[in-house]
């Protein structure tokens, strides 16, 4: 039996580091699956892969088809979508813990200010963002400004993703 650490305790027989060295109890051992979940998982890849190439074929080489749909999103999915984007683990468990820990307009704001931002987005952005046919924020920058302050908007909006990650997993 290996040692749980360098130079630490070897665990006793029927132990494990786990037990040892935190006192949490060792994992309880697990059934290997049944048949048919082998074949659960092959039809879904199989199911994935045929929607994968309808949308390969769907797409014709264009970006704008993939990315956006072509421009021929209806309105709820566009809603739909942008509702899931902000309902994330971060937001939800964020604010509920916020609200319980220090008051309810903490947990409030979060929440407030991004559906008042949304509304305000729809109604003065979108359709200039629209009209400008582009598919990212960093490209309406580089229309109206150059690719030098495309490039920072774009570090900025990766920066941002990756806190918003790291929110998200601290959330789950």
């Amino acid at each position: 039996m290996a040692e749980c650490y360098p130079g630490g305790p070897v665990p006793g027989e029927g132990s494990c580091c786990q037990n040892d060295i935190c006192a949490i109890p060792c994992p309880e051992g697990v059934s290997p699956p049944a048949r048919g979940f082998g074949i659960a998982c092959v039809c879904f890849a199989v199911f994935f892969m045929i929607m994968g190439f309808m949308t390969f074929t769907s797409v014709k080489g264009k970006a704008e088809n993939f990315f956006v749909a072509g421009r021929t999103l209806p309105l709820w999915i566009v809603s739909f979508t942008v509702a899931a984007q902000s309902l994330d683990s971060n937001a939800l468990l964020g604010n509920v813990d916020l609200s319980y820990k220090i008051q309810f307009w903490d947990g409030v704001v979060l929440p407030l200010g991004l559906g008042l931002s949304l509304l305000l987005n729809g109604i003065i952005l979108a359709d200039k963002i629209h009209a400008e046919n582009v598919l990212t924020l960093p490209d309406i920058f580089a229309r109206r400004y150059g690719s030098l302050v495309e490039l920072v908007i774009s570090i900025i909006c990766i920066t941002s993703f990756l806190f918003l990650l790291a929110g998200n997993l601290v959330g789950e």
